[in-house]
C-alpha cells in the first residue's frame, strides 16, 4: 500500500510518440477525471454569503472519479445536432477554445522531433 489515493496510468510507448502539447492535454484530461466532494456553507466572515467548501484532501472518501462530459458518436451529432445539454456545453467550449490541436498539428509536430 501507498499513501497515494489517486493514480494515472499512461502507456509508455504511446507517451514517447506524443509531442509536448499532446502530453500536456492528455495529463490535463486524465486529471479532470478526479473530483472532490464539495458543498456550500455560510461564509464565516459574512453570514449573508455562501462559500464553497471541499472535503479534506487527505480523506479518501473526499475523492471520486467523474465520467467525460460528452460521450457521443459524431454520426449522431451529424444526424440530430446538439440534442443533449452536455453536447451543447461541449460544443460551446470548443468554439471558445484558444487553440484546438488538430491531427495535422500532431503529425507536423511529430515530424519535427
Amino acid at each position: 500500500m501507498t499513501d497515494y489515493m489517486l493514480f494515472v496510468f499512461i502507456n509508455k510507448a504511446a507517451w514517447k510518440t506524443m509531442p509536448e502539447e499532446q502530453r500536456a492535454a492528455l495529463v490535463d484530461h486524465e486529471l479532470c477525471h478526479f473530483t472532490r466532494e464539495e458543498w456550500e456553507e455560510p461564509d464565516p466572515e459574512d453570514q449573508r454569503k455562501w462559500v464553497k467548501v471541499y472535503g479534506a484532501a487527505t480523506d479518501p472518501d473526499s475523492w471520486g472519479i467523474r465520467e467525460h462530459d460528452v460521450e457521443e458518436f459524431s454520426e449522431i451529432i451529424e444526424r440530430h445536432g446538439l440534442w443533449d445539454t452536455g453536447i451543447e456545453t461541449f460544443a460551446e467550449a470548443v468554439r471558445e477554445a484558444d487553440h484546438q490541436l488538430t491531427i495535422s498539428d500532431v503529425q507536423r509536430l511529430s515530424r519535427v522531433k
